[in-house]
């Protein structure tokens, strides 16, 4: 949940990246502009933008929720990515996710 009772979710199968508004009781959804990225968890940092990790494309997407517009970064190596978080004490927010398939930590730092 966000600041603004916004439930955040993954669509695994669907590609698509949701959100539940509890207020008004719509849900808003956003495709992934790779097919099959298949995102197991999405999260909402403070500046609006919603992070989600590919499970089967090695893949970090990052959507401007203002304009709809995606950001990707391909990872360097397979990750089977689930669990994602950030840290938003940076400005743009740090995207930290665990890669399953490395037994280890990735710590994404935009430039822009």
């Amino acid at each position: 949940m966000d600041s603004q009772e916004r439930l955040w979710f993954a669509e695994y199968r669907g590609n698509r990246i949701g959100m539940f508004d509890t207020k008004s009781e719509q849900i808003q959804e956003w495709e992934l502009p790779t097919q099959s990225t298949y995102p197991y968890d999405a999260i909402l940092d403070e500046y609006g933008e919603a992070w989600a990790g590919g499970m089967n494309s090695d893949r970090v997407v990052r959507l401007n929720t203002r304009s709809g517009e995606f950001v990707e970064y391909l990872l360097p190596r397979s990750t089977n990515i689930r669990r994602v978080d950030v840290d938003n004490s940076t400005n743009p927010a740090t995207f930290w996710i665990g890669n399953n398939h490395g037994a280890s930590l990735i710590k994404l730092e935009p430039l822009e």
